[in-house]
């Protein structure tokens, strides 16, 4: 039984106070799926790919993945679609937690919001009742403050998405919070910026209506067993969460060190290791809405509770700026949430201010006063206040590292570690060969849940693409068709609303296409499944051609081009990098500028006229 209800696109224009409902053609929906799949195709019929990303034609798009909501274990998540401030290409930024699942309780499948209110507001959406509601009195507060009052002015159970005053001042490295002291984050490519320039504070969701499954009994047969065998294959990742492989990532030498330039954290890394951290804090483990597998946690100090840091934050607010104190980056990592920046984004380009201080590019003049060091706390903490509001050299740094550095000349460009305006990750490439294509190629820029590559590399068996045992990390042979591969299930993950934590446990696209066929009601095979998948990447990259995008800014950071780490880990040597792009190419069938050619559009239906909506 196919579940081809239609699926309904809730329009908000800002601009105007007008709210409008469109139906899906169902055929868009098998062809896109939902999450960022659904977000990109929204966003390529709405958005001129020329535009300024703070103008207010740029659609803001809220897509909950085809499969959050449901039953499904792992299946959580929720893409944020627009263009990027930060990057001035596609942008998109993935959040957990429980707002996408409530979101599709209210009946619909998509949120866009165009245009920019007049002064701040808010949206209440409770069931088919959508409010506009004035947001002056929540203007200027942090995350946590603002998810209290709007759940006491609409209700006590609602899910709740917001900026702080990073998003309000436009930082480019602003993100969205979602539900409060849980913190789940919308954080990379600035997108709370585009929130904040739309003079919207927050979207707020209640729904009762639930979701149509085609075989709810089947569903839940094939569900049960496999929510009970999940978390048992995660171990110490359901004890401990992201952040307990700060030290495996220290050995492969993934983690990035010093804005980059160093290969040595091993004993401090132990010190800010999860275990050391929970030493001192009461915990509880946390997980998203339905997931088995609790790979968080709160803490709590002093009577108050917040969620506790991520691997990604204990890499970027400790080895990247050379911090071992496990208190600060608490501290940290709760400041951010509360003010609304991207933790990543945030730790680089600090690690470039402090760097380029010691360089002399920097003085005191621009730091009021401040000296810029490693290893310092309070370096830390007061850069992360001044950069959320603008004051003084927070102005500087509030777009990232290469804004900052395009302001200070061409010496400091060299010290930025940043792929199309996105820095990098906590996962430096020169540990694993197959980070640097894809942070070279991939949609957004520096991104490793793009692919996520480097698992495969590790060992993680991908058995539908032939792979069960380790790849050497340090060759480029295999790694375009790999990366490729990568890249079309991890747009899978995106647009089912898959937390690609789960690929340890679930593995290549059998397992999705099995969950995708019982909720929808299909019968696509794993293969048809990764048509699919190459069609959404293609057309994230068609956005970006667009939007100049050529094999120019298909490139790799001078740092981890030139520098070696470590005697282990050495620079990406240009030939072999520029090897395993011209083959990607060829295997995506792009031209030699990185242009999908016509014959790749015309097999993925992507010079067709589409129509989108019923009506």
């Amino acid at each position: 039984m196919q579940c081809e209800r239609y699926r309904t696109v809730l329009f908000v224009d800002l601009s105007t106070g007008g709210v409008t409902t469109r139906s899906l053609r169902p055929d868009v929906t098998r062809r896109y799926l939902g999450g960022s799949g659904l977000g990109v195709r929204l966003l390529v019929e709405l958005c001129d790919p020329t535009i300024d990303p703070l103008d207010p034609h740029n659609p803001l798009i809220f897509a909950p993945g085809l499969l959050t909501g449901t039953l499904v274990p792992g299946a959580t998540k929720t893409s944020v679609v627009a263009k990027s401030p930060l990057t001035g290409i596609f942008g998109e930024s993935s959040v957990g937690g429980s707002w996408g699942a409530e979101y599709r309780f209210t009946g619909f499948e998509a949120l866009v919001v165009i245009g920019s209110a007049h002064e701040p507001v808010y949206l209440w959406i409770d069931d088919d009742q959508v409010r506009i509601r004035p947001a002056g009195h929540l203007w200027g507060k942090d995350t946590f403050e603002t998810n209290a009052a709007i759940r006491a002015e609409t209700d006590p159970e609602a899910k709740v998405g917001c900026i702080g005053p990073a998003g309000e001042t436009l930082s480019c490295i602003a993100s969205i919070i979602f539900e409060g002291e849980m913190a789940r984050a919308a954080g990379r490519t600035g997108l709370g910026a585009v929130m904040g320039s739309k003079h919207l504070k927050a979207v707020a969701v209640k729904g009762s209506r639930g979701m149509r499954i085609a075989e709810p009994g089947r569903l839940l047969e094939w569900a049960a067993p496999e929510i009970e065998s999940l978390a048992a294959k995660f171990g110490n990742f359901t004890r401990y969460g992201t952040s307990a492989s700060i030290e495996v990532h220290e050995e492969r030498g993934a983690v990035g060190i010093k804005n980059f330039s160093s290969g040595d954290f091993k004993a401090q890394a132990v010190r800010i290791s999860v275990p050391s951290i929970r030493q001192h804090y009461a915990h509880k483990p946390a997980s998203c809405i339905g997931c088995p597998v609790h790979c968080w946690a709160t803490l709590a100090s002093h009577n108050s509770f917040s969620r506790g840091p991520e691997y990604e934050t204990v890499g970027a607010f400790g080895a990247m700026l050379v911090n071992d104190d496990p208190n600060s980056i608490i501290a940290a990592n709760e400041m951010a949430n509360r003010l609304g920046l991207d933790t990543l984004s945030l730790g680089n380009t600090i690690a470039f201010a402090i760097e380029a201080f010691e360089r002399g590019l920097i003085d005191r003049t621009l730091t009021g006063g401040l000296h810029l060091k490693w290893g310092d706390p309070q370096t830390l903490l007061t850069l992360i206040e001044q950069v959320s509001r603008r004051e003084g050299i927070g102005s500087l740094l509030a777009d990232g590292s290469r804004a900052a550095a395009r302001t200070l000349g061409k010496e400091a460009l060299a010290l930025t570690v940043e792929v199309k305006g996105l820095e990098l990750p906590m996962h430096d490439p020169r540990a694993f060969w197959s980070s640097a294509l894809n942070y070279a190629c991939g949609s957004r820029g520096a991104c490793h849940l793009e692919a996520v590559a480097f698992a495969v590399e590790s060992g993680v068996p991908i058995p539908e693409f032939g792979y069960n045992s380790r790849l050497s990390p340090y060759s480029p042979d295999g790694k375009a068709l790999l990366v490729s591969q990568m890249h079309d299930l991890m747009a899978l993950y995106n647009a089912t609303g898959m937390c690609k934590f789960f690929l340890r446990a679930i593995g290549g696209p059998d397992w999705i296409a099995k969950a995708v066929n019982l909720v929808a009601g299909w019968e696509l095979s794993w293969k048809e499944l990764m048509t699919i998948g190459d069609r959404i990447f293609t057309l994230k990259r068609l956005f970006n051609v667009r939007a100049g995008v050529s094999q120019a800014d298909d490139t790799l950071p001078e740092r981890i081009a030139t520098l070696d780490r470590n005697t282990r880990h050495r620079a990406v040597p240009f030939e072999a990098f520029q090897r395993m792009r011209t083959e990607y190419y060829s295997i995506r069938g792009w031209d030699q500028q990185g242009r999908p050619t016509g014959e790749r559009l015309g097999g993925l239906g992507l010079l067709e006229q589409e129509e989108l909506f019923i009506d």
